[in-house]
Formats: C-alpha cells, sequence, structure tokens
C-alpha cells in the first residue's frame, strides 16, 4: 500500500523565508515592546534597558516559531483535507 504525498513547489523555500521574517519581526518585536515598557515605567539606566530589550527577544523569538510553525500546519492539513483518499 504505496501513498503518494505530494508536496508543494517552493513549500521548503517559503518555510524558510517565513522562518526568517518570523525571526527578525519576532526580535522587533520583543525590542519594541520593550522599549515601549521601560519608557512607560521611566527607566533610564542604559544597562537596564539592553538586559530588558535581551530579555525580550529571547522570550519574543519562540512565540515568532510557534506562529510560523501553526501557520505551515494549517496550510499543510487544508492541503492534506482537499486531496482525496483511496
Amino acid at each position: 500500500m504505496t501513498s503518494e504525498r505530494r508536496r508543494r513547489h517552493g513549500s521548503r523555500l517559503l518555510l524558510g523565508i517565513a522562518l526568517f521574517a518570523g525571526i527578525l519581526m519576532s526580535m522587533c518585536g520583543g525590542a519594541l515592546l520593550a522599549d515601549f515598557a521601560l519608557d512607560l515605567l521611566g527607566v533610564a539606566s542604559p544597562a537596564v534597558r539592553l538586559v530588558a530589550k535581551v530579555i525580550a527577544v529571547v522570550a519574543a523569538l519562540p512565540a515568532g516559531f510557534y506562529l510560523v510553525e501553526r501557520a505551515f500546519l494549517a496550510r499543510s492539513s487544508a492541503t492534506s483535507r482537499k486531496t482525496p483518499r483511496p
């Protein structure tokens, strides 16, 4: 019993581009969010701001990967539902 799974052309390239964009967006989003929160708190120390930004970026990276993964899993499951099974 052999099942032929059809792979979309360019899906690996699209995944790579999406992961790269997700990483960039996560880093920018984490840094901007930390900067905004530190401005609201009135923190002026460059060392504290840097540490907070690093922590925010490190915390935001898994969220970016998760969102890209969920998008590609939804895309893949939508494709597998469309193909009829013998």
